[in-house]
């Protein structure tokens, strides 16, 4: 039987704003807190729509992390593209990673909350499919210019996301996240000179 579209729109609304509204209370309050029968409420839907697009809260969860992930990608993508020089494209996907870290919300739940929430493992699986792969690719634009020494471009994503992801918990949980942010950008400079190619460092 086919559906209709009309179906399909209403299906899809419903899940956006099951979306929306769960990300709001998820950023205001918190996973522990944030109950599923306050998102049905505000999303004016009823819980049987709710456990049509999720299993549960944790899946809406992670389905909140994922879109916001997607949205990080995005500034990161963004960043880079204002510059043609393929070493200013990997330092401004950098510095707007950490200009996101800004966003209390974002940082709330991407940052503190998730690896918490969703366990270690799928953390990690979200940040393989989003940041691992954009950082992937402007060190392969990198390595490819000559301006980073070529070295196997996962593990050398990996171990750069590891360095944000900790600069990023420094921002959060600082008293003045602005004044971090300064500072770790100055840890993060040190690292990519070290990844630089012997050419470019001499």
């Amino acid at each position: 039987m086919e559906v209709k579209p009309s179906r399909i729109a209403r299906a899809e609304s419903t899940r956006n704003a099951l979306l929306r509204h769960a990300r709001r209370l998820f950023t205001q309050k918190g996973y522990a807190e944030a109950s599923t029968d306050e998102v049905v409420r505000r999303a004016k839907v009823t819980k049987g729509a709710l456990y049509h697009h999720f299993a549960n809260k944790l899946e809406l969860y992670q389905a909140v992390v994922e879109d916001m992930e997607r949205e990080v990608v995005a500034r990161l993508e963004t960043a880079a593209a204002a510059y043609p020089d393929p070493g200013e494209r990997l330092r401004a996907t950098c510095d707007a990673y950490l200009d996101a870290c800004l966003d209390v919300n974002l940082a709330r739940v991407l940052v503190i909350e998730a690896p918490v929430v969703l366990g270690w493992k799928s953390w990690c699986n979200i940040a393989q499919e989003h940041e691992v792969a954009t950082l992937s690719r402007r060190l392969g634009e990198a390595v490819a210019a000559g301006i980073v020494r070529e070295q196997p471009l996962e593990t050398m994503a990996q171990v750069l996301l590891g360095a944000l992801n900790t600069a990023a918990r420094v921002i959060a949980t600082a008293p003045d996240p602005a004044a971090a942010r300064l500072q770790v950008e100055e840890t993060i400079e040190r690292l990519l000179k070290g990844l630089a190619s012997s050419d470019v460092s001499a």
